[in-house]
């Protein structure tokens, strides 16, 4: 299998694996010009692979992505700019100069703010599973 081919095919697994844990946010585009947010709808959800394109069906919208472009994925976890006793949990996708394709956020409290460990050890295991 061709290099690229492999490297598309392991973006679309992850993707895939990503909008099946609970509480995923997709976000496209870094403001202040635009941002795109959608919640994973899990029950409604098509992810697959043509070529070079990604494209993630979940109810009401769905995105695509040129999986070329993406130059490296991360997994962060950093305080959340939202709410400093908490931490944000992600994976972002990236482009060649750096600039955020697609970033995936998990929702890992509930609604009283308690840290969900499960969600939070589903992140690490998908995390030590793709990590590079």
């Amino acid at each position: 299998m061709p290099k690229d081919q492999e490297k598309n095919q392991k973006v679309a697994a992850l993707i895939e694996e990503a909008t099946k844990l609970p509480g995923s946010l997709f976000v496209m585009g870094k403001g202040p010009q635009a941002v795109m947010e959608g919640w994973v709808q899990a029950q409604e959800l098509q992810v697959y692979l043509k070529g070079d394109w990604l494209a993630v069906e979940s109810g009401a919208w769905h995105c695509h992505l040129n999986v070329s472009e993406i130059d490296e994925f991360r997994f962060v976890q950093e305080p959340d700019v939202h709410d400093a006793k908490r931490d944000a949990f992600s994976l972002r996708l990236l482009g060649k100069g750096g600039e955020p394709l697609l970033m995936v956020f998990f929702s890992v409290y509930d609604r009283g703010g308690k840290l969900l460990s499960e969600r939070v050890d589903s992140f690490s295991a998908l995390k030590e599973k793709y990590s590079q």
